[in-house]
């Protein structure tokens, strides 16, 4: 049984993932040339305690080539209580030549991340409005080059690309590479005009549409994953500026990543139900007929795979507990195996789909490299993201699965 049904997977992914490298093939979207039109640009950064990332990210803002007399800087301080307001003026005074302006709002119970971008929008004066977390550094041609992309009438929102701030311990390194893949399968993505997703660390919206459509769902884990399902609901592109590159701050710890991952999965699964009208919807093309089943397949195969793994490993365990039992000590008296005897164990009907997969993961983790233009490195994260870490992210979406069935409190 087990067998088959890791036959199916494989063949399942290796179907999607030769589909992918052939759209890898497909011609580039032109590279947009930087702006020589400077439309009026409002960045809003949410706070919440960030007075250690906040300097970095208004000052990165605040040096980008794009005219200073264009932007305006609205910090929300959303209702800190370390020295946020303290740095927030400090910036104020330091460029006094920028238009930055601070909006101090009360922390409510229940409040999310969604109620300060809002409150932002209130003072927003631009054409466009920029979303910066406060832990995000921005690149200085990031937002000139975003915005010729919406000479397209049609796109709705734009997004850069994220890379982690100087990772270092195994969780950051592991999450580089995650980024990497996310980034590659965005570029990927937008050629077929199937990216349905925007980000914190840096995306740009038409103004006039967030106004239209009610700005950020102030009930959600993930409001820049709803709003952009929402602009493709509503008929709108999203697309990537693949040459635009910000950095974020990541979680640096297993608890800190857990409650990331498990808080974004459980938007993801809200979300597609919010919009599941899309799903299989012919009107919204390859996003409807292909992205969406295949990112609700995606998800059932996981929590498949991880459900089918741990009843096998507790199988196990309880074969061993019992054996022990018997046994004692002498279960551990053993002999190495000969290579003779291990090559005729292997059984190789598993091996071959689990092999061509791994071969596949290989070339795309290339490919992912070649997109970004970055040298290999981190061997160690990628034996840990290859090997050790879907397991992890099994657990992340079996928690997430379960805690939206229960519809447990959120809690940001």
């Amino acid at each position: 049984m087990m067998n088959w049904i890791i036959w199916i997977v494989s063949f399942v992914s290796l179907y999607i993932g030769v589909f992918w490298l052939h759209v890898v093939f497909f011609k580039e979207e032109p590279r947009k040339v930087l702006s020589e039109k400077f439309p009026n640009v409002s960045v809003v950064v949410p706070a919440r305690n960030e007075e250690k990332g906040l300097w970095k990210t208004v000052h990165s803002i605040a040096m980008s080539d794009y005219p200073k007399e264009k932007i305006q800087i609205v910090i929300v301080n959303h209702g800190s209580i370390d020295k946020t307001e303290k740095v927030a003026n400090k910036l104020i005074r330091c460029f006094s030549e920028h238009n930055i302006k601070l909006v101090n709002m009360k922390h409510e119970k229940g409040h999310m991340k969604s109620h300060a971008f809002n409150e932002g929008l209130k003072f927003a004066t631009g054409k466009y409005v920029a979303c910066v977390d406060a832990d995000s550094i921005v690149m200085e041609d990031a937002i000139r080059g975003i915005i010729p992309f919406f000479d397209d009438k049609d796109v709705g929102a734009v997004i850069s690309t994220i890379k982690v701030t100087k990772p270092t311990n195994i969780y950051e390194k592991l999450q580089h590479l995650e980024y990497m893949f996310a980034t590659f399968t965005r570029t990927l993505m937008s050629k077929i005009d199937t990216l349905h997703i925007s980000q914190g660390a840096l995306s740009i919206y038409r103004k006039d549409l967030l106004d239209k459509f009610g700005g950020f769902d102030e009930g959600n884990f993930t409001e820049d994953l709803e709003i952009a399902m929402r602009l493709r609901y509503k008929g709108y592109k999203i697309k990537i500026a693949k040459e635009c590159v910000s950095f974020t701050k990541v979680p640096d710890s297993f608890k800190m990543l857990w409650g990331q991952r498990v808080r974004w999965f459980r938007g993801f699964l809200y979300n597609t139900n919010k919009y599941k009208g899309m799903v299989m919807n012919k009107k919204y093309g390859l996003l409807g007929t292909f992205q969406y089943p295949l990112n609700i397949l995606s998800v059932v195969t996981v929590l498949l795979m991880f459900s089918l793994l741990s009843y096998a490993l507790i199988k196990k365990a309880i074969y061993f507990v019992d054996k022990f039992a018997i046994v004692g000590m002498d279960y551990f008296a053993w002999t190495w195996p000969s290579i003779k005897d291990i090559i005729l164990s292997l059984n190789v009907t598993l091996l071959f789909p689990i092999a061509i997969s791994f071969g596949v993961a290989l070339f795309i983790y290339h490919q992912a490299h070649k997109n970004l233009k970055e040298r290999w490195r981190y061997p160690e994260a990628l034996v840990v993201y290859l090997t050790l870490y879907p397991f992890v992210r099994g657990m992340h979406w079996m928690t997430a699965f379960y805690k939206e069935v229960i519809r447990a409190k959120k809690k940001w």
